[in-house]
């Protein structure tokens, strides 16, 4: 092989291995490429995912509480008494979902502040008809037993300013009584903790906005007392027999109450110096235990009205109802309780302070 082949031959392997090098480090660039974008886009995801499960996490841990207007029952269903308690909207959606304390029973009632809880109960004092009034918490911590008397002690009221409750006793002097509460939320303080009789009563007192009186129900009929017993009480349904559940409005005008008429009872309004006396609902269904909304621009109660009635219990004394709410003429009546096996044994209107978990 001459000079001229030699390096003809060398000169061709040469740009061989130099062509094999090129595709090589070609092949390592495009590698590498696709790798630093593989990592990128890792990363990216991992990002993203890490994104995705914190905004989750956050979704879940701001499950946070946020106001609304509710009310909260208690209802017996089926053959077999099954006792539920529950908050529904005051929109007509049905149930939401809410932290309630445990023992509520007797129409409990927040205190104006929402830091307390009075209620009676019927079940833990022996026999049913000793009913006994309990306070506790708000969350129903540090229950305790403020009044137990033989016969009974029933329908506790809050006054506006939150030191004292109404409530109807029978014991050797049946009637309407006040006791101050100060000596139960803070046993440091120096306060009469004894009741003081009012007047002669039988059922549902409540207080008046300003805490200077206080309606009550007495032999069927409907009486306006000063909370300092000056005075004699006013008869707001001498008109009406068998009249029950008296509760003032939020501005202190107007006072409800149902009465029985023949075979249902209706809701009324009257005003607080017994004037102007209106049928809210005008023989549709049996309606009771009328009660205003905090703002004072609704009623709720309950009703067989809409094909309730129906013979839910082992016999015909337990049928089924619902809570209904109307506005404050007695207009656009929508049912809020949505179940048909079921009887409505009591309820009352959340605290506006009272938190449920947001949706």
């Amino acid at each position: 092989m001459g000079h001229a082949e030699r390096q003809s031959t060398f000169s061709h392997s040469w740009f061989l291995v130099a062509e094999q090098s090129k595709r090589k480090l070609l092949r390592r660039a495009k590698i590498a490429s696709t790798l630093q974008k593989y990592l990128k886009e890792t990363r990216l995801i991992k990002h993203s995912s890490l994104l995705l499960v914190a905004i989750v996490l956050v979704a879940c841990a701001n499950r946070a509480p946020v106001n609304t207007e509710g009310i909260v029952l208690g209802v017996i269903r089926t053959w077999m008494n099954i006792p539920d308690t529950y908050v529904i909207d005051t929109k007509g959606s049905g149930s939401i979902d809410a932290q309630l304390p445990g023992n509520l029973d007797g129409i409990p009632e927040w205190s104006p502040d929402g830091k307390w809880i009075i209620s009676s109960s019927q079940y833990e004092v022996g026999r049913p008809e000793d009913s006994a009034i309990y306070l506790s918490r708000s969350d129903g911590s540090q229950r305790q037993v403020v009044i137990h008397n033989t016969g009974g002690s029933f329908d506790p009221s809050w006054s506006p300013d939150g030191t004292r409750i109404t409530y109807y006793a029978r014991d050797n002097q049946p009637g309407i009584y006040l006791l101050d509460m100060q000596c139960f939320e803070s046993p440091e303080k120096k306060c009469n903790s004894s009741p003081i009789f009012l007047a002669s009563g039988d059922s549902s007192p409540d207080w008046s906005p300003d805490g200077k009186k206080i309606v009550y129900e007495k032999k069927g009929n409907i009486f306006v007392i000063n909370s300092d017993g000056g005075k004699q009480p006013l008869n707001l349904s001498s008109d009406m027999k068998y009249c029950y559940d008296p509760n003032w409005s939020p501005d202190g005008k107007r006072i409800l109450f149902s009465c029985f008429q023949t075979d249902h009872h209706d809701i009324f309004v009257v005003k607080a110096d017994g004037s102007e006396l209106i049928n809210l609902t005008r023989g549709v269904g049996s309606n009771t235990k009328p009660s205003w909304s905090p703002d004072g621009n609704k009623i709720a109660f309950i009703s067989n009205r809409g094909g309730l009635g129906q013979i839910i219990g082992i016999d015909d004394t337990v049928r089924s109802n619902a809570i209904f709410v109307m506005d404050y003429d007695g207009n656009n009546v929508v049912r809020l309780s949505l179940r048909d096996d079921e009887r409505v044994l009591w309820f009352t209107w959340l605290p506006r302070n009272f938190s449920v978990a947001s949706p």
